[in-house]
């Protein structure tokens, strides 16, 4: 038989809180793993730490999102390409299944100021080298690991009231085709007035992992609660016998993380809404 969809929950969701307690909370609600989102905290990238936790709580880490940040102390190269390569080598270490990497960005770091404006000039991106290598390079290093390196969409960005798409193969189109292994993130496709169904298909088998939550004008909530119609999104995966990962990934403020209590009560809920529509019993 096929494999199910494994529901994860993402720890990027309660970045604001200790590793532990987000693996201790996802547990106590019930997921079936543990998506890491690398920061500057070493502790989120420690593969013996994350070790000891995954078989403290029984729950294994299954995808492992790389670093937005350049501050991550403990690896050597902070370029975007070599944190891409550091998390390639933690998710091998835990056996992983899948890393999410960003669509790079052609509009990010070569900045020229002149008193409050500023003009950024898109040759001086620093994600220019993931860029060639994505172009260049990613096929021959996909069919030498094991981990699935899966593209994530991005969301689009408003500028002096003006919305621009920051980044490179960020279409539909483009997107659904750039490499063997995807992810999908609802809520950036809502941002660009997409339903995250039709870039689904368009996409198809390609999409090895997904990135779930509602979108309201604001982007990552909770997955029942918002504009897109997330039941029947998840429906149309359990109908093709989708058997990659979903991860929660919502805002800390739409867990109301300021409570624990609060946190339980709104992972169980979404939980329970991935778990109906997926059509697994809980």
């Amino acid at each position: 038989m096929p494999q199910s969809a494994r529901v994860l929950f993402s720890t990027g969701s309660l970045y604001l809180l200790d590793t532990a307690q987000c693996f201790e909370l996802a547990a106590e609600a019930g997921f079936d793993g543990i998506e890491i989102m690398c920061d500057d905290r070493f502790g989120t990238r420690d593969p013996n730490y994350l070790t000891h936790l995954s078989e403290r709580f029984d729950l294994p880490v299954r995808v492992i999102h790389t670093p937005f940040s350049y501050r991550v102390p403990g690896w050597s190269d902070t370029s975007q390409l070599g944190l891409i390569k550091q998390t390639l080598k933690l998710a091998e270490h835990l056996n992983a299944e899948s890393i999410v990497v960003h669509l790079p960005l052609w509009l990010n770091s070569g900045t020229l100021r002149i008193g409050s404006w500023s003009l950024n000039f898109p040759w001086q991106s620093a994600f220019l080298d993931v860029k060639r290598w994505i172009s260049d390079e990613l096929q021959a290093a996909q069919a030498n690991t094991p981990v699935r390196i899966a593209l994530e969409n991005m969301p689009i960005k408003v500028m002096y009231g003006q919305r621009f798409d920051p980044a490179w193969w960020n279409t539909v189109d483009e997107w659904s085709t750039i490499h063997d292994y995807l992810t999908l993130d609802t809520t950036h496709w809502a941002t660009h007035h997409i339903d995250p169904l039709d870039a689904y298909r368009a996409a198809g088998k390609r999409v090895a992992h997904v990135h779930l939550s509602n979108f309201d004008g604001r982007e990552h909530r909770l997955p029942h609660k918002g504009h897109l119609d997330l039941g029947a999104f998840l429906q149309a995966l359990a109908d093709d016998d989708f058997g990659g990962t979903i991860s929660l990934e919502v805002h800390p403020d739409a867990l109301e993380f300021y409570k624990t209590d609060l946190i339980f009560r709104n992972l169980c809920e979404s939980l329970a809404f991935c778990r109906t529509h997926l059509g697994q019993s809980e």
